[in-house]
């Protein structure tokens, strides 16, 4: 039962009454905004997928428009990343 009363390291305890300054806020700042990004651009994905996954019934203007919209969503997802290609920017 020891191991339910280990404590976290010390990088993890700080202080939440205080407020962050500089690069320490800069950091977390940065953390979440990338993780903001990320679950905009997965969630777009996801229903750019649901939408479009299944080309079986589509007409030429459907796979032009699957096309584009999941073209899209990958590139939004790549940007999240930070691995766009050369052509995106």
């Amino acid at each position: 039962m020891d191991h339910l009363h280990l404590s976290a390291p010390e990088s993890a305890q700080i202080n939440t009454a205080e407020p962050l300054y500089g690069a320490a806020a800069d950091r977390v700042r940065d953390q979440l905004r990338k993780r903001s990004d990320l679950e905009a651009a997965v969630t777009v994905a996801q229903k750019m997928l649901a939408a479009y996954g299944d080309s079986s019934g589509f007409d030429q203007f459907g796979y032009a428009q699957a096309h584009g919209a999941l073209s899209e969503s990958l590139r939004i997802l790549l940007r999240a990343l930070g691995a766009e290609t050369e052509a995106a920017r």
